[in-house]
């Protein structure tokens, strides 16, 4: 399974980003999850990045494809948990719980991100695009 970081649905949407052709190669997989959260969070993009809510509609209907799954408590509190044990920021909170989604799961990471990357292959998450 892969677990789906909000800039790979970002990098996706748009056919002009710098990693559209891996994103999209990604998404298109049977096997991706896409926590809760990520959704939220790529609302707040889409809608910063174009403000039309007939776009952000059209959107989030498209994520009706997909499985996406609430976090329940102990991924949270697993988050908080790996907050404390690298002593870095609660604001970088929803990083961690997308990081706990993937432990939690067994899952690999799909992610842009260069600082989860990193916390992902220190806590042992296969990370792609590799």
């Amino acid at each position: 399974m892969i677990v789906v970081d909000t800039n790979v649905l970002v990098y996706a949407t748009f056919e002009d980003s710098k990693y559209h052709k891996e994103s999209v190669n990604i998404i298109q997989r049977e096997d991706v999850i896409i926590p809760q959260i990520v959704v939220y969070e790529y609302l707040e993009v889409l809608s910063e990045l174009v403000p039309d809510l007939n776009f952000v509609k059209t959107k989030t209907e498209e994520l009706t494809e997909f499985n996406i799954v609430c976090e329940d408590m102990n991924i949270i509190l697993q988050a908080i948990n790996l907050i404390k044990n690298t002593k870095l920021s609660l604001k970088n909170i929803n990083d961690f719980i997308i990081l706990s989604f993937s432990l939690y799961t067994k899952s690999s990471l799909a992610t842009f991100d260069v600082k989860l990357r990193k916390l992902a292959e220190k806590n042992g998450v296969n990370v792609l695009p590799s």
